[in-house]
């Protein structure tokens, strides 16, 4: 992985989400809650949300990161009258 997508999902999965949800805990506490500040936390909150349902929709064993099938190695020609190659 290039470090500027390690660094995105360091940023997204520990500052964005921890920011929002010292926001909402902020704002659960307060007499009066801001729904501004909660609409920003839920922001801050969304793209790691995105991520994990999306691996979890994704199913066991699969990646969202490559969704490509593995490639098979090529095989080799046979000849005609199922022989092999012998030369040598």
């Amino acid at each position: 992985m290039k470090w500027y997508q390690i660094l995105w999902q360091l940023m997204r999965d520990v500052l964005l989400t921890g920011f929002g949800v010292w926001v909402i805990w902020r704002q659960v506490l307060a007499p009066e809650p801001n729904g501004t500040l909660l609409a920003v936390a839920l922001v801050c909150i969304a793209p790691a949300a995105r991520s994990a349902v999306t691996t979890v929709l994704s199913g066991p064993g699969s990646s969202s990161e490559s969704r490509e099938p593995p490639q098979e190695p090529p095989s080799l020609p046979s000849l005609p009258g199922g022989g092999t190659d012998e030369r040598g």
